[in-house]
């Protein structure tokens, strides 16, 4: 079985996320997506972020109608900050699976970033880390090394950011079609990212 790992705050989920990992199962032949919401991203302790719970919850409602998306809350329920390399080595321990049969999905800007990630070269070794484009990044600020090992696929350049989800649905503008319409749908529900 070919796993593909993808992490993220999802604070919300949205289209380009689904996309993204949608074309990269097709790329690559995987037979399923793992969507990984961090509890307490590393990266990101000084920003406010949804509660775990709201954004697993977006996570589950956007996925649901596809067969090859799965959810984990592997990261949601381990105390401390998510590191992916602690990540991969429980789902390699618990799945038993092989390096040639996880792929950890990034964009080309954690790439730029990774090392200042929690033990880089040991989550290379682990598993086939792929990157896809992200707008403004070049692929050869990433540290060479990286590079050399690192799986690229040309997804489509999608840009969407949930910041800036998050900034119209503060405005009052309007979010349709940049996120599942379930997802829609809860955020106005539970009044998400409103003044």
């Amino acid at each position: 079985m070919k796993v593909g790992i993808f992490g993220g705050t999802f604070d919300p989920i949205h289209s380009g996320h689904l996309i993204i990992a949608n074309w990269v199962r097709d790329e690559l032949g995987l037979d399923k997506i793992i969507f990984m919401p961090a509890a307490i991203p590393p990266h990101k302790k000084q920003m406010p972020i949804s509660d775990p719970e709201v954004r697993w919850e977006m996570v589950r409602l956007a996925i649901e109608d596809n067969p090859y998306f799965e959810a984990s809350r592997i990261e949601l329920d381990r105390p401390g900050p998510s590191y992916t390399v602690m990540t991969i080595e429980q789902l390699k321990s618990a799945w038993h699976l092989s390096f040639h049969e996880i792929f950890l999905l990034i964009g080309a800007d954690s790439l730029v970033m990774m090392p200042q990630w929690r033990n880089p070269e040991r989550i290379f070794a682990l598993c086939q880390v792929v990157v896809f484009p992200r707008p403004q990044i070049a692929i050869n600020q990433a540290q060479l090394s990286f590079r050399e090992q690192a799986i690229f696929v040309n997804t489509p350049l999608i840009q969407i950011s949930a910041s800036a989800i998050r900034e119209r649905v503060k405005k009052g503008d309007s979010i349709r079609y940049l996120v599942p319409d379930p997802v829609h749908d809860f955020i106005f529900r539970q009044r998400l990212y409103q003044k």
